[in-house]
């Protein structure tokens, strides 16, 4: 299912959306150019060009989009028509988009926002709110891009621009949608329907209805979707539609691809192909040869099926759509592993993982939000110019003439001063540096008796690194009793309070992760103690229930640092560990928690393996507490995986916040599907990135184990 969405995102995506100033009836395009060899440089000129930028843009012609978008900007620029310049600057946002340049797009979007307000274009206004929302969408960022879109929404209410209101409620649907609030998406959707009735706009009700059938499609009712896409595909023909018959054959042929109806899905991928070169849809054909590559792959026709994908390639590259290029190296990929030609399957998956690491480079969204910020807080500063320079240009008659007359005095005055200070100061300063140069020896002195205790501290520390990493198990261990595993383990200092432990008794492998009270040397001491105890609990006394073995090891804590005593009840030394028992041959795992919780995906479905609430020693340890431990049955595959909370409790991101658990299980669903090393580096990425202003707060330990 997971390469099916990742092609649907191509041929869908771009044909979901209301997209405002880009699909508007036009005059030809050889008109317009002829119109362009007499015309004066006036406003109609400018008009001209957005139009053909607009239209070239439609066709996927981008570099002759972008050429006419320019032009228009300069020929604006020149006449000073701001509506005009407004426009060229929207149009050239649009083109980026389309080529999945974010950052410009946003730039130019925010660029024909600034102007469009400044000329109390509320129309244009609300056009520019609508596609920053399209851009914060395909970034993932549904928060902002519901945010744009609800201004946009509330100036088409508030000038009656009803088209404009169901362009809003159509593409709020589409932010509801890919929340998964399919409820809430199919309501907006048939707001759009209602009004595009009222006003008698067919061919928008026919677009909408995309979407609707979009929602029951992500329902997985697949024979509704398919109802509501008839019904609009008996639209579109009885309207001659041909681009409207287009996209519906194509998502008609993707719903039939999941059904896995490889013949009717070809016969609706050919029949929108055709369609897509008689009218110069060079994107929509680039998605179909695409698709019908993909279903031949499956029909074991494999000349057919490189023919046809690598004509997707060609298309996606030459137009510069990256998502286009990404699905097409998957499918290639898929097609040579099924041919058993497994180097090329590698090249070409090898392709795909360097274009996605481009596309999800988290630097743009940063970039984004930066631009957003640096918009919001220009235009404050202007009104704040302006309201100043109002109220300076009332009050400057009155102080000229008081600073001429005063003008004088003061200088003088100021002149006296200066040289009275000046003088005090270098007596002051000649007395200072006889007496700074005898602290400065001082200090000098007792720096380098700092520096040499330092060293040795250092010294020691690194020393204790190393005995510290001796106790830990082995990497050859680790991939002998798990060899498709990671540990992703990164100490805050040099030595760290998070440990992980391993052994293997009675057909049994035990695997722990801890974390113990502080970090650097305290808690250094904690995960020495904490491993000791398990090899003597489980390889001397050979317990190995995990419940029984945090029993015995919260005793075993209590006991050594004699937190039973009323004395010592502000020790709060202690840790957080969770205990795995991995049975490989019945399937089945048994664990326990002290404060503790883990995750394990099976079959795609992330469970939470939740512990018990007590710790194991600490401020009010008790040595008789009595864990409990839980057995399930797994699945060969399942993943899983154990962690400290130095990951989650991060701060960083945009907005200096912590990472979360929540953000944190997406990330693991997301990931899982990947080789574990993969995996690993995917999670330093991310952390990294998530505290690349911040300082390491904690240790961080990530443990993943396919089962």
């Amino acid at each position: 299912m997971k390469k099916y969405h990742l092609l649907l995102q191509i041929f869908i995506g771009v044909l979901l959306f209301d997209f405002a100033d880009v699909m508007a009836q036009d005059p030809t395009s050889d008109s317009l150019i002829l119109f362009l060899k007499t015309s004066p440089e006036d406003t109609s000129k400018v008009n001209a060009l957005n139009t053909l930028s607009k239209q070239y843009t439609n066709s996927g012609d981008y570099e002759k989009a972008m050429q006419y978008a320019k032009q228009a900007e300069q020929a604006a620029t020149n006449i000073n028509h701001q509506k005009g310049l407004a426009n060229s600057y929207n149009n050239i946002g649009v083109i980026y988009w389309s080529q999945a340049n974010y950052d410009q797009a946003l730039k130019n979007y925010l660029k024909s926002l600034e102007i469009r307000q400044a000329i109390g274009d509320k129309k244009g206004i609300a056009t520019s709110y609508n596609n920053v929302g399209l851009v914060y969408y395909d970034q993932g960022n549904y928060e902002k891009a519901l945010q744009n879109q609800l201004k946009a929404l509330k100036i088409r209410e508030e000038i009656g621009d009803k088209k404009g209101l169901a362009m809003s409620f159509n593409n709020i649907g589409m932010i509801y949608n890919y929340q998964g609030d399919y409820k809430n998406a199919l309501e907006k959707y048939f707001k759009s329907v209602k009004i595009k009735e009222e006003i008698g706009d067919r061919r928008g009700i026919a677009a909408t209805e995309l979407n609707i059938g979009m929602a029951y499609f992500n329902l997985k009712n697949y024979e509704k979707a398919l109802d509501i896409y008839f019904k609009s595909l008996k639209i579109r023909e009885e309207m001659g539609d041909k681009q409207g018959i287009e996209h519906l054959s194509n998502n008609i042929g993707n719903i039939y691809l999941i059904q896995k109806n490889y013949g009717g899905a070809l016969e609706k991928y050919f029949t929108s192909l055709k369609i897509q070169l008689e009218i110069g849809d060079i994107l929509g054909a680039g998605t179909s040869y695409n698709n019908i590559g993909t279903i031949y792959t499956k029909q074991n026709k494999f000349n057919e099926a490189s023919n046809y994908l690598n004509q997707a390639l060609t298309i996606f590259k030459k137009i510069g759509y990256k998502e286009g290029t990404k699905a097409t190296y998957v499918a290639l990929s898929d097609l040579y592993n099924k041919k058993g030609d497994f180097k090329e399957a590698y090249h070409y998956h090898k392709l795909y993982s360097d274009i996605k690491d481009t596309l999800l480079n988290e630097q743009s969204s940063k970039q984004i939000a930066e631009m957003n910020v640096k918009y919001d807080s220009e235009k404050k500063d202007k009104e704040l110019i302006k309201k100043d320079a109002e109220i300076s240009k009332h009050e400057a008659e009155t102080e000229k003439q008081n600073l001429q007359r005063n003008a004088f005095i003061i200088g003088f005055s100021l002149m006296l001063v200066l040289a009275f200070f000046i003088y005090r100061g270098y007596r002051q300063k000649k007395s200072a540096n006889k007496l700074l140069g005898e602290k400065n020896s001082v200090i000098e002195k007792q720096k380098k008796v700092v520096e040499e205790k330092n060293e040795k501290i250092t010294d020691s520390i690194n020393y204790a690194k190393r005995i510290q990493q001796a106790i830990l198990p082995s990497d050859e261990l680790i991939k002998l009793l798990f060899p498709d595993s990671f540990i992703f383990f990164q100490p805050k200092d040099i030595v760290s309070g998070d440990f992980y432990w391993l052994s293997e008794k009675k057909d049994k492998i035990l695997i722990a992760v801890a974390d113990c009270t502080g970090h650097g040397v305290p808690g250094a001491f904690m995960s020495m103690i904490g491993n000791t105890l398990l090899n003597e609990i489980v390889n001397v006394k050979n317990i190995i229930q995990p419940a029984q073995i945090l029993s015995e090891l919260n005793q075993g804590i209590v006991n050594l640092l004699n937190q039973s005593n009323t004395d010592s009840s502000t020790q709060d030394d202690g840790m957080d560990i969770t205990i795995v028992s991995i049975d490989k041959i019945n399937n089945e795992i048994e664990f326990a928690g002290a404060n503790h919780f883990s995750y394990l995906i099976d079959q795609n479905q992330l469970q939470t393996l939740e512990g018990d609430v007590y710790s194991i020693g600490g401020m009010f340890g008790k040595a008789d507490i009595n864990f409990t431990s839980q057995k399930i049955k797994v699945n060969k595959g399942s993943t899983l995986y154990l962690f400290t909370d130095g990951f989650i409790d991060q701060f960083g991101g945009e907005k200096n916040t912590k990472y979360l658990s929540g953000r944190f299980n997406k990330l693991l669903q997301r990931i899982q599907v990947d080789n574990m090393e993969s995996q690993k580096e995917e999670l330093i990425t991310e952390f990294n990135n998530w505290k690349i202003n911040t300082k390491q707060l904690d240790d961080v330990l990530v443990v993943g184990i396919r089962i």
